[in-house]
């Protein structure tokens, strides 16, 4: 396999993997009507594509791994999302009380 085709895997993987984390975010993104996600995307994309990285890292580089890294990314997704909305909650009412305070 030439070094184009693996660099074109990679990217088709990581393509794959931050897809798998932003479906959880879409859908935090859509109960929360659009309050405090936005900052949990890049932390939701960045979470799912560490977590499908991870499988292959550790040793899984068949079909079932690739199947298992899809679903660890989607996982991946759901926890930097739910970091994300927690991170974007406390900014947002550590910002409240400053401005209650001055």
């Amino acid at each position: 396999m030439t070094s184009e085709a693996r660099l074109a895997f990679v990217i088709l993987f990581f393509a794959l993997w931050s897809l798998a984390g932003f479906i959880p975010w879409s859908l935090a993104a859509v109960i929360r009507r659009g309050r405090h996600v936005l900052p949990a995307l890049p932390i939701a994309l960045a979470a799912a594509a560490l977590a499908g990285v991870l499988v292959p890292l550790l040793g899984a580089q068949d079909e079932t791994g690739f199947l298992v890294s899809i679903a660890t990314a989607f996982v991946g997704g759901v926890l930097g999302t739910a970091a994300g909305v927690a991170l974007a909650l406390r900014l947002s009412a550590d910002a409240a009380n400053a401005s209650d305070q001055g």
